[in-house]
């Protein structure tokens, strides 16, 4: 199943929910014959919040519209919130399976990544750490790539990945540490491209496709 595929599913997951709990609340499509239960609110709007974050960003209409919500429920009867709330996540998921949101386009980018990681993977099972690292180190490249263009940040086509590491760092898109991992990195992709291959072992390449795998993971989503 792919990553598309399963935040799908999620969403099927938690709109049923949403409609159990509403139908149990007798609601006839305009009135309610009683109040949803607070914790049963609480929690679809938790996971509705976390799941549209996640999806559609920070600065989404989807994401920004359960924000609204969530600070107008302090009154007495908040769970009737959970109406709205559900045709939130109804919408998000529909905007998703029809591609219209900018970040699906991230999280492909992560599932044809996470392709190519694991052949840097197969590589290295099979003792072949020089173009795994080679391979492991075009991930990277193209992840920055990605982050870059995620971030508006311009990138010239003959950039590589010390220009685009600096720049990503330069942007508050990731703190000095990870700045400094990936200059490693690169050191490590640079070596093996260029014949270089007394300078790192495969266990620094088996530790570079795993970190690079956590990365893409983390930071194209």
């Amino acid at each position: 199943m792919t990553i598309q595929q399963q935040i799908s599913v999620t969403f099927e997951g938690l709109i049923e929910e949403g409609q159990r709990i509403i139908s149990n609340a007798g609601w006839d499509g305009k009135n309610f014959r009683r109040w949803p239960a607070d914790d049963d609110y609480f929690r679809f709007r938790t996971q509705a919040m976390n799941l549209v974050r996640r999806v559609c960003g920070n600065d989404s209409d989807h994401y920004q519209q359960l924000k609204r919500l969530a600070e107008e429920d302090r009154s007495a009867a908040h769970s009737r919130y959970i109406v709205h709330c559900l045709g939130v996540v109804q919408a998000a998921k529909h905007d998703f399976d029809t591609d219209l949101l900018f970040d699906l386009r991230a999280l492909i980018a992560a599932d044809v990544l996470g392709d190519f990681v694991e052949q840097a993977e197969q590589l290295l099972a099979a003792s072949y750490y020089v173009p795994a690292a080679s391979l492991a180190g075009a991930v990277l490249e193209d992840t920055l790539r990605k982050l870059c263009d995620k971030h508006s940040i311009p990138v010239p086509a003959s950039t590589k990945i010390d220009r685009l590491n600096a720049d990503l760092a330069k942007s508050n898109v990731y703190d000095k540490l990870i700045q400094k991992r990936i200059t490693a990195l690169a050191d490590i992709r640079n070596n093996a491209d260029h014949g270089h291959f007394d300078k790192f072992r495969k266990e620094d390449v088996e530790d570079m496709v795993g970190w690079i795998r956590r990365f893409t993971a983390d930071y194209l989503k």
